[in-house]
């Protein structure tokens, strides 16, 4: 067994921890588990310890430290302008979208064949991209407990699709590894170029946090692909959830400050997938009172309701909410835009699709209104909005960066049970 225990705490992710023997792991051990400090970007664990604003990120790699090599046997630095050879970077790292993605420890990329970032399609351009919580939303719902421990060999890492590794990307990134003189003339272009597309929040925190900050003020355009598993900062945390890692409070107001440190950010996407819904029709029209005896008589013995949804997450679109107010501190935008997606039948889609984009549009307009304003200015008026609403959001703005317990103490988050990690 102490083998076994020595085993587990270098990667006790690696183990399906369901086993229903009893045996409970030391409350440290199940607190590094929780707190993703064990198998874990190293920044990130730390931002966890210390807020985002007291951890140093690294320190900015300056390419005129020593003196350059004149370069004098290279045509492409000694004959060709800078003007032209910062069109040549421009065109070798190009337009194009790059998915952050996290194997174990590590934040790796992939570039994308498409040079924009859609709304809509939920880094379904890359089908070995998306986290395994919306993989598992997109394929059949089971109960069996699969029998594979490869598969459950990763069970608490974001991205697991078998077809990641050799998806990465290295090139062209490597053109920066030539020498010293094109790294310091084309660093920036890397990260100008680009959009950056996230799906974890972990995982663009850890990014954030390992890279430095004069890298950080270059990136101009950002895509957050975000499945919400429930409402964030409304109580609905479930400590004991295989989730309670990649979706807490905590790591939601993590993830707005790290993006609202952007100085140069101009265009945000925001696309929430909502995920599968299934819906039954809507009730019958009324019955002879005969008739409507016998449906009265037969309701009770069904399991569903006429016209209820099962299925997916639901979300309330408003910006007087809670989980809207970390948002909030982001500032400066030239461009948002916001998408809502959600896969559903037709008896889901006639229920939910009016009330739906009607909120959807309300809710984008009186975001944009905020995130578009001016650095530093007070939340603006917004239709429909009391200014006692918007005071709320500016409280629940302040606790949040003051500190997650703060964060739960006016939102009316009540603690839960740890999680029990068992094993045999």
């Amino acid at each position: 067994m102490r083998h076994f225990d020595a085993w587990i705490l270098r990667d006790p992710y690696s183990i399906f921890h369901y086993y229903s023997t009893g045996h409970r792991w030391k409350e440290t051990v199940r607190d590094l588990i929780q707190q993703r400090k064990i198998c874990a970007p190293p920044a990130l664990a730390l931002s966890l310890d210390h807020g985002a604003s007291t951890t140093s990120s690294p320190a900015p790699v300056d390419p005129y430290a020593r003196p350059l090599n004149p370069q004098s046997a290279s045509p492409f630095l000694t004959k060709l302008p800078l003007e032209i050879r910062l069109m040549i970077y421009e065109y070798a790292f190009g337009d194009e979208v790059v998915h952050l993605v996290q194997l174990k420890d590590k934040i790796r990329h992939v570039r994308c064949e498409n040079t924009t970032s859609s709304l809509d399609k939920n880094r379904r351009c890359c089908p070995s991209t998306p986290a395994r919580w919306r993989e598992q939303d997109n394929s059949p719902a089971t109960t069996s407990v699969p029998q594979n421990t490869s598969i459950n060999s990763s069970m608490l890492y974001p991205h697991t699709h078998p077809a990641l590794p050799s998806s990465l990307s290295n090139s062209p990134a490597a053109l920066l590894r030539t020498c010293r003189t094109i790294y310091g003339e084309a660093a920036d272009i890397l990260y100008t170029s680009s959009t950056f597309d996230v799906d974890d929040l972990t995982t663009f925190i850890a990014f954030s946090l390992s890279v430095s900050p004069q890298r950080l003020r270059s990136i101009k355009r950002l895509a957050i692909q975000w499945t919400p598993v429930w409402q964030p900062m409304a109580g609905e945390e479930h400590k004991a959830s295989i989730y309670s890692h990649t979706h807490n409070d905590k790591l939601w107001v993590l993830f707005w400050a790290r993006v609202a440190s952007l100085d140069g950010l101009e265009d945000l996407t925001l696309s929430i997938d909502l995920g599968s819904f299934a819906g039954t029709p809507p009730p019958p029209p009324p019955a002879p009172p005969a008739a409507a005896q016998v449906h009265a008589a037969a309701a009770p013995g069904t399991p569903t309701q006429p016209g209820s949804l099962i299925g997916g997450h639901r979300l309330r679109l408003s910006i007087t909410e809670p989980w809207v107010a970390p948002v909030l501190s982001l500032r400066g935008l030239r461009t948002f835009e916001l998408g809502i997606t959600a896969r559903c039948d037709a008896a889901a889609k006639q229920a939910l699709e009016g009330d739906l984009v009607r909120n959807a549009v309300r809710f984008r307009d009186h975001l944009r209104l905020v995130l578009c304003s001016a650095p530093g200015a007070p939340l603006p008026v917004l239709p429909g909005v009391s200014r006692e609403h918007l005071q709320v959001q500016v409280d629940l703005l302040r606790c949040a960066f003051e500190g997650a317990e703060e964060v739960e103490t006016v939102s009316g988050v009540r603690a839960r049970p740890r999680l029990a990690i068992m094993a045999g």
